[in-house]
């Protein structure tokens, strides 16, 4: 198979780090730092479940470009980039496309795969939910540091041939990959993890760990995920008490990890409030449904985002 991985951050240098690892041809899409730091030395991938090795560029099987044009023509690509820059991306993905092409977004939120629909055409995209931990410690270097599963299936829920196959071959490389018979509902189950953990913790600047550790941070993180399950069923989404419980547990190696987005709030980069908490109030909009902890978060960290750019703004402008 030939992949394009748009968007070459924790998440897409990491599952693009394995399919290359694994022999196929990887069209990584980056720019500016990134992209610059490949071209020079690599793309870095530091695993603690498989180890570390580096993704040279030469200029057949793998090649580094910010010119999706230039690409040629693809079997998968792999969509990673922030929900913020979805619509952006979107129609820079059709010179790669051939006629069976498929389009994996594997971002967060529950909007993207309407958006890349709507450019690309239902028939070529798939949804997918990484359950993972990886970051970009510097431009070129990629730490993947928990968990890993891949989530992948069809949006309309039936089975489908090009997602075993797909699935079947990310397996051979090495990547915790399974067939979704539900991603709508696969895609809600991470929400629920994502509404939580994400924008609390900009406000907190906590770990996972620290905010179930504390019980009153705690029962914070518990009310914002009920809400969720309440959005998810006025739309026919019937999640497991199940769910929710194993994310008020935490597994060991996601103690210590940091959100995305609090990683992103920190180093002055836009973070995803509006296609993770935004996302969540829209569908609660759509049904009339009240999520006060949900809107009240998403209101601290607006003005925490205001205040930072100010800083940023400030610094900038001595």
């Amino acid at each position: 198979m030939r992949f394009a991985i748009f968007g070459t951050g924790g998440v897409g240098g990491f599952y693009g780090g394995m399919v290359a690892r694994c022999g196929h041809e990887v069209v990584f899409i980056a720019r500016g730092e990134k992209l610059k730091a490949m071209k020079e030395k690599g793309l870095t991938v530091k695993s603690f479940k498989h180890g570390e090795w580096i993704v040279k560029e030469d200029g057949k099987k793998i090649i580094f470009t910010d010119k999706p044009q230039k690409a040629g023509k693809v079997d998968v690509v792999f969509v990673c980039v922030k929900s913020y820059d979805t619509e952006n991306v979107a129609p820079k993905l059709l010179p790669m496309l051939k006629e069976d092409t498929v389009v994996v977004s594997i971002q967060n939120g529950i909007e993207n795969e309407e958006i890349l629909e709507k450019y690309v055409g239902k028939n070529r995209v798939l949804g997918a939910t990484a359950f993972v931990g990886a970051y970009v410690k510097e431009p070129g270097v990629v730490v993947h540091e928990a968990a890993g599963l891949l989530e992948i299936g069809e949006m309309n829920g039936q089975p489908s041939e090009r997602v075993e196959n797909l699935v079947e071959e990310l397996k051979n490389c090495g990547i915790e990959a399974r067939a979704s018979r539900d991603i709508r509902y696969t895609l809600w189950k991470k929400l629920v993890w994502n509404v939580a953990f994400n924008p609390y913790s900009v406000i907190t600047k906590a770990t996972v760990g620290e905010m179930l550790e504390m019980k009153e941070t705690y029962e914070i993180l518990k009310n914002l995920m009920i809400e969720c399950y309440k959005v998810a069923e006025a739309h026919g989404i019937y999640l497991k008490l199940k769910t929710m419980e194993n994310y008020l547990k935490s597994t060991p190696d996601l103690m210590n990890y940091k959100t995305s987005m609090l990683l992103d709030f920190e180093r002055g980069k836009p973070i995803e409030l509006e296609g993770i908490t935004g996302a969540l109030i829209r569908k609660a909009e759509e049904k009339g449904i009240e999520i006060p902890y949900n809107r009240c978060v998403y209101g601290t960290v607006k003005i925490l985002l205001k205040k930072r750019d100010e800083r940023l703004e400030e610094k900038s402008g001595n």
